[in-house]
């Protein structure tokens, strides 16, 4: 019986010490530089929130609460169209925070929406344009 408690203990351990690495990566994710949170839509799916960030010619964005380490999308720069930005709309939106702006995006060939805080949409914006031009 004692050994079944000291397993449980172990085992209870182990998966405490695995979320708090997760937790460490993710917020040294946010610090870093290029980090801003932001939420994602994939089509009619609901809103997820993560942190974005943009390395070389990708957007890659982690999902706030997830056990991986590593990104849940990787987004390249040339794969990405911004079709419509617009404000935060009560009716599609109320899972998000009323401050953000949302870029409705096609990404090889399917819809994804990403809601951006303040002043974040410029940037993305200014990014994607920073692209060299497409022959």
């Amino acid at each position: 019986m004692a050994e079944i408690e000291l397993s449980a203990l172990i085992l209870v351990c182990a998966l405490l010490m695995l979320w708090i690495a997760v937790v460490l990566h993710q917020r040294r994710v946010v610090a870093s530089a290029g980090g801003l949170p932001m939420a994602l839509k994939r089509d009619d799916q609901r809103w997820s929130n993560g942190v974005g960030r943009y390395e070389g010619d990708e957007l890659v964005w982690y999902r706030t609460l997830s056990l991986s380490p590593t990104p849940a999308l990787r987004m390249p720069r040339t794969d990405l169209e911004v079709i419509l930005s617009r404000a935060w709309d009560p009716q599609r939106d109320m899972a998000l925070r009323p401050n953000l702006m949302i870029a409705e995006c096609r990404f090889r060939g399917a819809k994804v929406s990403l809601g951006f805080p303040d002043n974040g949409l410029t940037g993305f914006l200014s990014w994607l344009e920073a692209s060299a031009p497409r022959f």
